[in-house]
C-alpha cells in the first residue's frame, strides 16, 4: 500500500511526510556553513587564534552535516524502493548524537572560560566534566537500544518517548544549570568579557531549554501523526541556529569586545601566573586589550609553569630548542648594541665637525 502523491510521498507514512525535504534543505545550508567555518579556521590558524574550543565546534558541525548527509541518502533510497534499513538510520543518528555531545562539551568549557580566560581546567573540573559527559553518552546509547529493541513498529512513536529519552532531557536541563553557574563565575572574575558572555548566555540558554520544552509540548499538544516530522524539523532548526550563532560570534572580523579569542594560542593562560598577579591587581590593567593581543606578550612559559598547560598549538617556534632561542636573543641584543655604537659614532663625528 503506497501513497499516490509522488516520489517523496509514495513510500512514507503521514507522520514522515516532508522529513526528506527538511533534511535535504538543512544538508545544503549546513554544508555551506561548514565551508565558511573551514575558511574561518584557516584565518584563525594564521593568526594563532585557532583554539581547542573552535576545533570542537568544527567537529560538532562536521558530525551534524554527516548526519544529514547519511539521513538524506537513507530517505532517498527508502523513497525509491520502500525498504527500511534501520542500521543505516541508527548510524546516522550516531553522528547527530555525537554533534550534540561535542557542542554540549564546547558550551560547558567556554562557560568555564577555557581558551578564553584560562589555558587549562582544574583537575577537579576535568573529572566532573568527564563523569558528566560519560553519563550523557551512556544515556544516548540506552536511548538507541531502547528504540531498536522495545519500540513497537505498529505505534507512532519518536525518539524521546522512552525512559532514556526523559533521562536525557533531565541531563540537558542539569547541564544548563552548570553552564549558567560557570558563566556567572567567569564573568564575575573577568568583567572585561561581560559583553561577550551576555550574548553567549542569552543565545545558548535558548539552545539548552528549547528541546526539553518542545518535547513536552509535542507529547501533550501535537497529534501523533504529525509529531515525528515536527520534532525532526525543530531539532534541525535548533542545531542549525546553535552552530550559526557560534560562527557569527567567533568570526575573525568580529569587534574586539565581542570576539572571544583575544589571546593567541601560545599566550593564553600566561596572565594567570604568579609574576603577573601584581600587574593584574592594578586598577587599569586589562589583559584583553590591544586588538586580539594581550597587553604583555610572552613566547616562553614562565619558570615553574609546565609547557603542557599552555596552548602551544600553531606556534611556529614550537620545535625550536631553548638553547637556540637563547642564542637568538643574544644575537638580537648584540645587534642592538652594534646599532647603538654606530649611532654614537655618528653623533661624535658631527660634534667634532
Amino acid at each position: 500500500m503506497t501513497n499516490d502523491r509522488g516520489l517523496f510521498f509514495e513510500q512514507f507514512s503521514a507522520d514522515e511526510f516532508y522529513i526528506i525535504h527538511i533534511d535535504i534543505s538543512y544538508l545544503i545550508v549546513n554544508a555551506l556553513m561548514l565551508l565558511i567555518t573551514v575558511f574561518f579556521a584557516f584565518k584563525l590558524k594564521s593568526r594563532q587564534f585557532f583554539h581547542t574550543t573552535y576545533k570542537i565546534y568544527l567537529v560538532s558541525l562536521t558530525c551534524q552535516a554527516t548526519y544529514l548527509l547519511i539521513m538524506s541518502i537513507y530517505l532517498g533510497k527508502f523513497a525509491n524502493d520502500g525498504i527500511e534499513r534501520p542500521g543505516v538510520k541508527t548510524f546516522a543518528r550516531f553522528f547527530q548524537s555525537a554533534s550534540t555531545c561535542f557542542f554540549l562539551l564546547l558550551l560547558i568549557l567556554m562557560g568555564k572560560g577555557y581558551t578564553i580566560t584560562r589555558g587549562r581546567i582544574s583537575t577537579g573540573g576535568v573529572i566532573k566534566i568527564t563523569i558528566f559527559m560519560t553519563i550523557y553518552v551512556i544515556a544516548y546509547f540506552i536511548l538507541f537500544v531502547f528504540e531498536n529493541k522495545f519500540f513497537d513498529p505498529g505505534l507512532v512513536l519518536y525518539l524521546y518517548e522512552s525512559p532514556a529519552g526523559y533521562g536525557l532531557i533531565g541531563l540537558h536541563i542539569l547541564s544548563w544549570f552548570w553552564f549558567s553557574y560557570a558563566i556567572f563565575c567567569t564573568r564575575k572574575r573577568y568583567p572585561e568579557k561581560s559583553s561577550f558572555y551576555y550574548l553567549f548566555y542569552l543565545f545558548y540558554t535558548f539552545w539548552f531549554l528549547a528541546m526539553p520544552i518542545f518535547v513536552l509540548i509535542a507529547y501533550f499538544v501535537i497529534d501523533k501523526w504529525v509529531r515525528e516530522k515536527v520534532v525532526n524539523g525543530v531539532e534541525n532548526t535548533i542545531a542549525f541556529l546553535a552552530h550559526l550563532i557560534f560562527l557569527i560570534l567567533t568570526r575573525p572580523s568580529a569587534a574586539n569586545k565581542n570576539f572571544p579569542y583575544h589571546v593567541k594560542t601560545t599566550q593564553i593562560g600566561v596572565m594567570d601566573n604568579a609574576p603577573h598577579i601584581e600587574m593584574r591587581n592594578q586598577k587599569n590593567f586589562n589583559p584583553f586589550s590591544n586588538d586580539y593581543n594581550p597587553t604583555f606578550e610572552y613566547d616562553e612559559p614562565i619558570e615553574g609553569q609546565k609547557s603542557s598547560h599552555l596552548f602551544t598549538i600553531d606556534n611556529p617556534n614550537k620545535n625550536e630548542s631553548k638553547q637556540t632561542q637563547e642564542e637568538n636573543i643574544l644575537e638580537d641584543n648584540a645587534a642592538q648594541e652594534d646599532l647603538g655604537s654606530l649611532t654614537q659614532l655618528i653623533v661624535d663625528d658631527e660634534l667634532l665637525k
